[in-house]
């Protein structure tokens, strides 16, 4: 009888066979996960950035402002006389998370104690989507904001 060290490449054949199987069981489900990060991820920027806009206000004592233009997001601040600073924001929230951007309102103004300056009963609505995940953010005049 011969002493055999290793595998044969049946039983490695075998094996790989069985991880390939598996991987293409769960790659669906992977796929769909990563889907809703990038999406819960461009959510929280989003709050992050009115959240930024709000405690900008408050620490300038100015009105500043949430922008969308696309699927950019930033804050700026009115220096007075129509001369805005950009506080900072996104760039591309395609590019960064592969989430397109859809907000009610282009622009939401704060004033300066942190409360928006449009009516208390309207709302902005922001949709975030990738592919077909999507997730809502709602901002009230007030500036209560609910992440669904």
């Amino acid at each position: 009888m011969r002493n055999q060290n290793g595998y044969s490449v049946l039983e490695l054949l075998v094996v790989f066979v069985i991880v390939g199987l598996l991987a293409l069981m769960a790659y669906p489900s992977v796929r769909r996960g990563l889907r809703g990060n990038s999406v819960r991820g461009a959510r929280t920027t989003v709050v992050a950035l009115y959240a930024k806009a709000r405690a900008s206000a408050v620490h300038r004592n100015r009105p500043t402002a949430l922008r969308f233009s696309g699927n950019s997001a930033y804050v700026t601040a009115d220096l007075g006389g129509g001369v805005l600073d950009t506080l900072g924001g996104v760039e591309d929230l395609l590019g960064q998370f592969g989430v397109s951007v859809n907000a009610s309102d282009s622009v939401l103004w704060i004033d300066a104690r942190g409360l928006g300056m449009g009516s208390g009963t309207s709302t902005t609505t922001i949709a975030l989507t990738r592919d077909s995940e999507a997730d809502t953010v709602e901002i009230s005049g007030f500036g209560r904001v609910v992440a669904q």
